[in-house]
């Protein structure tokens, strides 16, 4: 379990990687959507061409399917997770904003605990709680101007995907003959979810978003953005996943990546974009690291 957790926290610590191109590129004008689109393109292409030439065990077509289906709904919702974000974010209070879709993380705890028998103890109880509250820390810690009321309805529908999309990344990783669908095929399916995601939210002007592709800085964000999405994909999130929830700890796995996207987007903030470090930060940095540890912890259960 310890190396799952250890997979998890890497991954959750390279997401900031995502936040650090969507905010250059935000910045610069340019289309996320369309970014998120060339490097889901570019995931599909790396994918087959492995598979291709180191096809996944055989397994049944019944575990095969709905194993694909799941990690795929995954990446179709994410797409409209960060649309509904960034759209809430342009009117609304960023950091609420961003602590609310975050706590989407309560929503695979629960079904973890409620449909897979993830013993519920104190110290994971303590460590969901700790975690939250760093969220709420940081979210009233960030720039929270607010400019109408709009927003709120973009971020809840942004947190009820959130939890749709996290649950059917980690539902496949509770059934062990779904282990036979590798990373490659299941960074696959999720690519292929988020593509169809942008063609269908784009279907009306989609040609116009072609054009965007003729951007050369466009392409510096994809490559980095596909990068870390294949590395992570292939090596550490898909992994993670498994190997916590076959030692019976499957709930705590988007808690502890969560958790581990705080502490290290915050350290990139301080060390690498020089922001000043509010009090409140302190204090939900702290908060993240207990609730890691708190949530990894055996004890009770």
């Amino acid at each position: 379990m310890i190396f799952g957790i250890l997979l998890l926290a890497a991954t959750g610590s390279s997401w900031v990687v995502i936040g650090a191109v969507i905010g250059h590129a935000s910045k610069r004008g340019l289309p996320v959507g369309s970014i998120q689109a060339s490097s889901a393109a570019i995931s599909v292409l790396v994918g087959g061409t492995v598979l291709f030439f180191h096809p996944d065990p055989e397994c049944a077509f019944p575990v095969r399917f709905w194993t694909m289906a799941s990690i795929f709904g995954s990446g179709f919702f994410n797409y409209f997770v960060l649309q509904l974000m960034g759209k809430a974010m342009k009117t609304g209070p960023n950091g609420i904003v961003w602590a609310i879709v975050q706590s989407a993380l309560v929503f695979p705890f629960l079904v973890g605990v409620i449909f897979f028998g993830v013993a519920l103890t104190v110290p994971r109880i303590s460590g969901i709680i700790a975690i939250i509250a760093a969220l709420a820390l940081f979210g009233f810690a960030r720039e929270n101007r607010v400019h109408g009321s709009a927003w709120r309805a973009a971020a809840i529908g942004s947190l009820l995907l959130a939890g749709i999309n996290q649950n059917l990344s980690s539902l496949p990783s509770y059934f062990p003959e779904a282990a036979a669908v590798s990373s490659v095929s299941r960074s696959l399916s999720a690519a292929l979810g988020a593509l169809t995601a942008f063609v269908l939210a784009n279907r009306k002007n989609l040609l116009s978003r072609i054009d965007d592709l003729k951007n050369p800085t466009l392409w510096r964000f994809t490559a980095c953005l596909a990068g870390s999405g294949l590395i992570n994909g292939y090596f550490m999130l898909y992994r993670g996943l498994n190997l916590v929830a076959e030692a019976g700890a499957g709930a705590v796995s988007y808690p502890v990546l969560v958790s581990s996207c705080i502490v290290s987007f915050t350290l990139y903030s301080f060390f690498i974009l020089k922001e000043k470090m509010k009090p409140l930060q302190y204090g939900g940095l702290g908060l993240a690291m207990v609730g890691i540890i708190l949530i990894t912890l055996k004890i009770g259960s």
